[in-house]
């Protein structure tokens, strides 16, 4: 082992439209905030940014990142890979939350 501590979140988000900017209302309010939480982690965090499409992609039940293990309900959410840490829409604009799931464990 390398004594190396690497923290991983996932973000889970609305695809941008051409314009550059999501869909989701609540992830644009988001993504400015949990890049600044990244900035604010531990040195060997990552941030896995994952697009799970355009709203109707998103809204229809058989979307597969609703059916996958990860239950995935709303965008956005942050997942801290690795445990059962997640934040889902409104929490992850609260800073101190976002920063607080992307501490070492």
């Amino acid at each position: 082992s390398s004594g190396i501590n690497a923290e991983y979140g996932a973000l889970f988000t609305g695809s941008p439209n051409k314009n550059g900017n999501s869909w989701c209302p609540d992830c644009v309010t988001a993504d400015p905030i949990v890049n600044k939480a990244i900035q604010n982690a531990p040195e060997c965090s990552c941030l896995i940014t994952v697009f799970v499409g355009d709203r109707a992609a998103w809204k229809d039940r058989n979307n597969n990142f609703r059916k996958s293990d990860l239950q995935l309900t709303s965008v956005p959410t942050l997942i801290k890979v690795g445990t059962e840490k997640r934040l889902e829409e409104g929490q992850c604009s609260n800073l101190s939350l976002v920063e607080m799931i992307m501490e070492e464990d």
